[in-house]
């Protein structure tokens, strides 16, 4: 693309107030997320750029760092810039050495270590491994142990499941992975919730080339104007990044149309154990949707540490079967110290989600109370779950962000949780931070 095209797809991009930097990679920002600029397209040059925009070549400069800080272009020495693939999905990406080290990261709501990894960790010794290490170290469908944990563990939320129901991943991003790929042809339609889980986003994104991925709104699904698809994308517990609980009534009538179009449902229950309120805990849509098209999604990372990449599909024998037939050919087997700490940790879930219901409604009530104070124009809906608040902060969100990074801190703005581009006055904050971080970062960004 030339210099003189791009300027003319730029327009009026120039804001009233912020620096011109700020402003000319907020307005590259919204044509990729738009898909104006699609993936692959060469930018101009900086210096012509600069010269078709009537700007110094460093406001140039410093917009383009701060879209590969952001991962929506990439730069190779001596080839220029283009825009990268699934840009705005990169979920963290790194930021180039000429902007500040981040001294704030507010995009993620990972939270750190459970007590239960460290007391797991003390058992990891030759001789409980001994077992395992007998063997060649191969389990396709995961450690028998570990698929008997699981089991025990949904069948104890009021999922009655046996050994023979789970397939261990690598984490619940590799199991939606697995369930997208095995499941579905090129061209066919995914339904997504919208806004939805950036790492649903992430993987749809590497195989979107094949598939049609259509959002349906999350918070009142018409499920009437929905297009014909092959799967649907749900979250039946704690959404993300809203941390709302869908009702009975929500639940049924989503399972009733999914029923009526023959979806195969993945249902995503990785945050199931981050409940507030354990009386809002819920069995998703197990019993409402035929048990040969459900597929339940769930995860350690969750609850225990996001550095345990344990997690698990739900379904019925056969599906599993032919989950693994596809699992084998990328990775043959999850790691199996993982999987025995994962046996480990479960043992104590009901003590992990308690620690983690005091940790986040603690620091909940914190983050609320800086953000009235420091932003009392923000508008929020207090979550019932999870570990992120979602804020309206009636302002360009993805301005914001890039405004944030050159102050050395990372924002997730709303586009990025969503499929069209929606949500744009949006961020979502982590709730475990600490107040006095979150207070510091914010007035970071004002300064």
């Amino acid at each position: 693309m030339s210099a003189e095209e791009l300027a003319e797809l730029l327009g009026e991009w120039r804001v009233a107030d912020g620096t011109l930097s700020i402003g000319l990679a907020t307005a590259l920002a919204h044509l990729v997320e738009s898909q104006q600029l699609p993936s692959g397209t060469r930018l101009p040059a900086q210096r012509s750029l600069a010269e078709a925009l009537d700007i110094a070549r460093g406001t140039v400069t410093t917009a383009y760092e701060i879209l590969v800080g952001r991962g929506y272009i990439n730069a190779e020495v001596g080839r220029g810039s283009t825009v990268a693939s699934g840009n705005r999905r990169s979920l963290r990406p790194s930021e180039p050495q000429t902007l500040l080290a981040a001294a704030v990261d507010l995009s993620t709501q990972s939270l750190p270590a459970s007590s239960e990894i460290g007391a797991a960790l003390g058992h990891l010794t030759q001789s409980a491994l001994r077992p395992y290490l007998e063997t060649d170290g191969h389990f396709p469908f995961g450690i028998p142990v570990l698929r008997s944990a699981i089991a025990r563990h949904l069948s104890a939320t009021g999922i009655p499941t046996t050994p023979d129901q789970i397939l261990v991943t690598a984490g619940a991003q590799q199991a939606l992975w697995l369930a997208t790929f095995a499941l579905t042809e090129p061209g066919d339609g995914v339904l997504v919730d919208d806004p939805t889980y950036r790492g649903a986003l992430a993987v749809l994104d590497g195989i979107r080339h094949h598939l049609r991925v259509v959002g349906y709104p999350a918070s009142d699904p018409n499920f009437a104007a929905m297009p014909m698809a092959s799967l649907l994308y749900c979250q039946s517990s704690v959404h993300s990044p809203t941390g709302r609980i869908p009702t009975a009534d929500a639940l049924h009538r989503l399972a009733s149309y999914a029923e009526q179009r023959g979806h195969v449902v993945v249902d995503d229950r990785s945050a199931a154990e981050l409940v507030y309120d354990p009386k809002h805990q819920n069995t998703g849509l197990h019993g409402l949707v035929d048990p040969s098209r459900l597929l339940t999604i769930g995860t350690a990372s969750k609850l225990f540490w996001g550095g345990l990449r344990v997690g698990w599909v739900r379904s019925d024998p056969q599906m599993i079967n032919r989950l693994t037939d596809v699992k084998q050919a990328i990775d043959i087997t999850t790691s199996v110290v993982d999987q025995f700490l994962a046996v480990e940790v479960l043992q104590n879930a009901e003590q992990a989600a308690a620690e983690r219901r005091q940790l986040l409604l603690e620091q909940l009530d914190n983050t609320i109370e800086v953000v009235k104070e420091v932003r009392p124009e923000w508008v929020w809906e207090r979550p019932s779950g999870g570990s992120g608040l979602w804020v309206d902060i009636g302002s360009d969100a993805i301005e914001f962000a890039m405004k944030a990074q050159t102050r050395g801190i990372r924002v997730a703005d709303g586009p990025s949780f969503s499929v069209d581009h929606g949500f744009e006055t949006h961020v979502r904050l982590p709730v475990w931070r600490g107040p006095e971080l979150l207070r510091r970062a914010l007035d970071l960004v004002d300064r």
